[in-house]
């Protein structure tokens, strides 16, 4: 599993008819997204590779990705990547730079390092790093919004020209249960902006927004159909898709799940439904 940091702690169990609480927002610091292509170095914590870190060459984005069946330790490392990149960006530093930084800096004991002999290496976008990070699972579909455009390359700032925003997209998991559903809560600094969820028989999945949380529990509503979307396009089992829901890195508009969010059960739709509405 690829685990973009930081690793919040676990959803607390909520109260009977509340919202559970949410963890601790990520730092403010460089984007974890890009579509534009981007450096990245090999990372290596007692002699072994554990992920990559990269940046973008263009814009503010930059992050560490894990290797696949990360132990507790390495998640550890992986905060520590994230805390340093958080420290750059405080001081002003590019990603490019925050990143290239660290090559041939003495290995630390909590996370590693890069090799001073480690070469620079490139790739054409993040989605492709993801591939190599973690072969043959799909990347995040990440915001609709990075690098300052939409997907279809029509500017965020519309003085900057016009467009279509987004095409809808139509193939993705049936929206209703028969039976029970788990699902994972997502939050965003102290607001839980909805539920992802999966039927227990695996055939369906969904988003569910919390009430309270109003416009932007709908918003983020989008962008986790879509990553939906695409997990079912992958082939994707629904089950498999919600879970992996919590490896999606943090995003101001989508909100925040995380690897350590606890996985919960209710007898049907229905009763999410009333838990969104409370």
């Amino acid at each position: 599993m690829t685990v973009p940091p930081p690793v919040p702690g676990q959803v607390p169990a909520p109260a009977a008819g509340a919202a559970p609480a949410a963890p601790a927002p990520p730092a403010a610091g460089y984007d974890h997204w890009t579509r534009e292509p981007v450096v990245y170095f090999e990372v290596l914590f007692r002699g072994r590779p554990i992920g990559h870190l990269w940046a973008s060459g263009e814009h503010p984005a930059a992050g560490f990705l894990c290797a696949p069946d990360a132990s507790e330790e390495v998640l550890e490392a992986a905060e520590v990547w994230e805390d340093r990149l958080a420290e750059a960006y405080g001081r002003g530093e590019s990603a490019v730079d925050a990143v290239r930084r660290w090559r041939g800096a003495p290995d630390d004991p909590r996370c590693g390092a890069v090799p001073g002999d480690a070469r620079e290496r490139g790739a054409p976008s993040l989605s492709a790093l993801y591939e190599l990070t973690e072969p043959g699972v799909p990347a995040p579909a990440g915001p609709l919004a990075q690098d300052g455009r939409f997907h279809d390359g029509t500017p965020v700032d519309r003085e900057l020209g016009q467009g279509p925003a987004f095409s809808v997209v139509s193939a993705t998991y049936p929206g209703s249960a028969e039976g029970p559903v788990r699902y994972l809560t997502v939050v965003r600094r102290s607001t839980v902006l909805g539920y992802v969820w999966a039927a227990e028989d695996g055939r369906s999945a969904g988003y569910v927004p919390r009430a309270a949380a109003g416009r932007a529990g709908e918003t983020a509503a989008g962008w986790w159909r879509l990553w939906l979307s695409r997990a079912f396009q992958a082939r994707l089992p629904a089950l498999d898709a919600m879970r992996r829901c919590g490896s999606v890195p943090a995003d101001e508009t989508a909100g925040y799940i995380g690897p350590a969010a606890e996985e919960r059960a209710l007898p049907d739709l229905d009763a999410l439904r009333d838990l969104a509405r409370a």
